[in-house]
């Protein structure tokens, strides 16, 4: 595979902040944020497209400094190794991370970063780091999220690390390419004595100088990256032969949106590539179209019924007329089964089989000829799949709506005020991760991929 790069193309400075990613608004929805079950096959499509890349990993150069971090752990002579290690080496590396993030966030206080600006907004923990800064913290003993274990960049972008080949997945240990983008993001200038980061993974009380942290977040920050780091960056990205295929289709076909039309060309330009590999992501994506255009419809109808009145309780299903089954409905239903059928020999088992569980389950409403009859099968379903799902006690969760024999009842907790809009014809329910894949496309300096 052969990876060209731009030499005078940097990623954008943004205002900086290795904190986690993107925040995703519907990490904090009420309830369950699946009421009909797609997440199944949603995952087992999105993953297989687009292997090591979530809708939170949005920044390349978190691999630089994750890098970084278990390199100097490596440098320290009772740090966990070997074996099944992983776990506790990620532990030790919670202080690394809180102080690249006060750096770098000291960094953009001077930079003149005010609590309104993009680059302070939708990040986890960044009031935290935020505070840090302010109240002249100058070494990695403040708070930084409640689980920064999980939601911060160490737990966020593990699974991209072992995708890139960097990380071994079961023991942590760096790869000789994890450890050449190591060195390339520790040997910067303005970056503190090996001696004293070292140090600061073995105690957070270690301090550090402003004006030395301040040198550090300069360089340190997430927009950052000098073009020799780049390149490790973008083998990295593209060392999962899926991710190659992805990005030699998606800029052949201009796809870069979780919509349906991108995805109708980026099948096309992967089944043109003429590799078994690009066959199966092809036939991922075609059926992509096919599932999000069926779920989304569903959804419409399950949000009526969430905005009939809620004032005449329980809901006689006679008075759910906006809920009433079309032909629309069952030729999506069918559109998909055939698309499955389509694309059987391509598409991986699991995706399948993930897939056809869906459709088995929602067929009901998708065929159901009266009002009563989608009625009852989609809440019906909906309680089904809520029944399947525990809370934080380890109780199930309870339904939204909730059949009683002619009536439904409605939670006035997830009733609707009005009837939702309809999404546009290309619109998808979830996003596939490939505008977050581009994204870090881009801040690796990558532009033409062969191979």
């Amino acid at each position: 595979m052969a990876v060209s790069s731009s030499k005078s193309k940097s990623a954008p400075l943004g205002l900086p902040l290795p904190v986690v990613s993107a925040w995703d608004p519907s990490a904090t929805a009420s309830g369950s944020i699946d009421p009909l079950g797609a997440l199944r096959p949603f995952t087992a499509l999105a993953t297989t497209l687009l292997p090591g890349v979530t809708t939170i990993t949005t920044r390349i150069r978190y691999l630089s400094w994750i890098c970084a971090g278990l390199k100097l752990l490596d440098e320290i002579p009772d740090a966990p190794r070997g074996g099944r290690a992983g776990r506790r080496r990620r532990a030790h590396l919670l202080a690394w991370e809180r102080l690249v993030a006060l750096a770098t966030g000291l960094h953009a206080l001077e930079q003149g970063a005010q609590e309104h600006d993009a680059a302070w907004r939708q990040l986890r923990g960044v009031t935290y780091v935020r505070r840090a800064a302010r109240e002249g913290a100058l070494s990695a003993r403040y708070n930084m999220l409640r689980n920064q274990g999980g939601a911060g960049g160490v737990g966020t972008y593990w699974v991209t690390l072992v995708a890139g080949e960097l990380v071994e997945g079961v023991s942590g240990a760096l790869t000789p390419r994890g450890e050449q983008l190591a060195e390339a993001f520790l040997q910067r200038r303005d970056t503190p004595p090996r001696g004293r980061l070292t140090r600061a993974l073995m105690s957070d009380a270690m301090e550090f100088d402003r004006d030395e942290l301040l040198r550090w977040g300069a360089s340190a920050h997430l927009g950052g990256a000098e073009p020799f780091e780049r390149g490790h960056l973008a083998d990295a990205l593209l060392e999962p032969q899926a991710h190659a295929r992805m990005a030699s289709a998606m800029r052949a076909a201009s796809s870069t949106a979780s919509e349906a039309g991108s995805f109708r060309r980026l099948s096309s330009s992967l089944a043109d590539l003429g590799d078994p590999l690009s066959g199966a992501l092809a036939a991922c994506a075609a059926v992509v179209v096919e599932f999000e255009a069926l779920h989304l419809e569903l959804l419409v109808r399950f949000d009526q019924i969430r905005a009939a009145d809620v004032q005449d309780w329980p809901v006689n299903l006679s008075a759910l007329d906006a809920a009433a089954p079309d032909e629309r409905l069952l030729i999506l239903g069918e559109s998909l089964a055939a698309s499955l059928d389509k694309h059987a020999a391509g598409l991986p088992g699991h995706v399948a089989q993930a897939v056809r569980a869906f459709l088995l389950a929602v067929e009901p409403a998708f065929r159901a000829s009266t009002r009563a009859g989608l009625v009852r099968a989609l809440v019906g379903h909906h309680q089904r799949v809520q029944s399947g799902k525990h809370d934080a006690s380890r109780q199930p969760k309870m339904p939204w709506i909730e059949l009683l024999g002619d009536k439904v009842i409605i939670s006035p907790r997830y009733a609707l005020a009005e009837p939702p809009e309809r999404s546009g014809a290309d619109a998808f329910t979830h996003p596939y991760r490939i505008e977050q894949f581009q994204g870090m496309l881009e801040e690796a300096g990558v532009w033409e991929v062969t191979g």
